[in-house]
């Protein structure tokens, strides 16, 4: 299965190589990609994922997120994160409240501080009320600008998962101490375009799926294994307790250690690798060299 040049108004492989890029500080790639979405009429949704990115991958930039309906405003903010250091505590303390929402309390026994959980969890269900006691609760310039923020664009959010994210950022900003984000230079390193074909896209699925059966791995380990020791792999990250609550329940729910993860991961991903490289390369073609749009600088808070 071979990836052809973008016809329809989304991209799933190029929409999955945007947040890779941008977790992996690569600012070319990011720019490529944004602008191959744009063109194929994915601005709807360029605009939702620039907020869940900021909220996900270093949530004390939603101080400084501002998106616009201009192609400009969503790359800066997407370049914001992709520079900086990453702070991965929003999407952690998001995931594990929203599955405490869908009544999962096994969630409970991982996480460093229960009353956030059931804050955020509750949040979900009444986000007004929680704005109302948010604002009530900053005591500062940055905490009710990611308040105001988080109150802006949570109805951008597609999904309940992202809106939990949306949230957990709003309550870290008053919940404790301002994180110092440092910026970075983009990686010497080529990028490994082969990691953006993963469990989110079709020909991720069919390559792990048959991964999988070859190793004598179920399908749902190898895709967690996939997620959390490549997909999600970020550069310069900073301790993200939150982050890692949300890694030890998942692969607990799926009968893993950490270890076994890595393990699996190390068994499996050169074959992935292999079976996926033709389709690898194409999706590097359609991101090189395509006109690079202005970006605006957005003054930082941090």
């Amino acid at each position: 299965m071979f990836l052809k040049p973008p016809k329809a108004s989304t991209d799933p492989c190029v929409r999955s190589l945007l947040q890779k890029a941008a977790r992996r500080g690569y600012t070319g790639i990011v720019k490529g990609a944004v602008r191959r979405l744009d063109m194929n009429g994915d601005k709807t949704w360029l605009r939702s994922r620039a907020v869940v990115i900021t909220f996900e991958e270093c949530w004390p930039l939603a101080a400084s997120l501002s998106i616009e309906r201009d192609i400009s405003s969503k790359l800066s903010s997407i370049l914001n994160v992709t520079r900086s250091e990453k702070v991965k505590d929003a999407a952690g303390l998001g995931a594990l409240a929203h599955a405490l929402s869908e009544g999962d309390r096994s969630t409970e026994r991982f996480v460093p501080d229960i009353r956030l959980l059931k804050f955020v969890a509750e949040a979900l269900k009444r986000p007004p009320a929680f704005f109302d006691w948010a604002f009530g609760q900053a005591k500062d310039e940055f905490s009710k600008t990611v308040v105001s923020t988080a109150k802006k664009y949570l109805p951008v959010a597609t999904w309940q998962w992202d809106k939990a994210c949306i949230l957990a950022g709003a309550l870290l900003a008053i919940s404790g101490e301002r994180p110092q984000i440092t910026d970075y230079e983009t990686p010497t390193v080529e990028f490994p375009f082969w990691i953006a074909l993963d469990k989110h896209t079709p020909i991720g699925k069919i390559a792990l799926s048959d991964i999988a059966k070859e190793i004598g791995s179920s399908y749902r380990q190898l895709i967690w294994a996939s997620f959390y020791c490549e997909s999600t792999s970020s550069s310069y990250l900073k301790a993200s307790p939150w982050w890692d609550a949300e890694k030890s329940w998942r692969l607990n729910r799926a009968g893993m250690t950490l270890d076994d993860t890595e393990k699996l991961w190390s068994r499996a991903s050169p074959l992935v690798r292999a079976r996926v490289e033709p389709e690898a390369k194409m999706l590097k073609g359609l991101v090189d060299e395509l006109p690079i749009v202005r970006e605006i600088t957005t003054p930082s808070m941090l």
